[in-house]
């Protein structure tokens, strides 16, 4: 992907007949949702505490309602959760 992510992603929406994963990059997901461009959000939570580190949704001005559509428990006490993006 070269360039501006939104033009790029708008894009390959439209392209592609599938599930357009990203793993790992909360810059690139924060924009995503911010320009409505993310359909579902996937979280697994770990259970430990570490006091400090970046906040997930830190600089989010809008609200962006969504409904669980999923959780499994994953091994020995962790939470996988999906989340779908309501839509007007």
């Amino acid at each position: 992907m070269n360039g501006d992510a939104v033009k790029e992603i708008s894009e390959l929406k439209r392209k592609v007949d599938g599930e357009i994963l990203v793993h790992g990059s909360y810059r690139l997901v924060r924009t995503l949702i911010g320009q409505n461009l993310a359909d579902e959000l996937r979280l697994v939570v770990f259970p430990v505490v570490l006091g400090t580190g970046l906040r997930f949704f830190d600089g989010t001005s809008d609200t962006k309602p969504m409904h669980l559509i999923e959780t499994q428990k994953v091994g020995d006490g962790l939470v996988f959760y999906a989340y779908e993006f309501a839509r007007d």
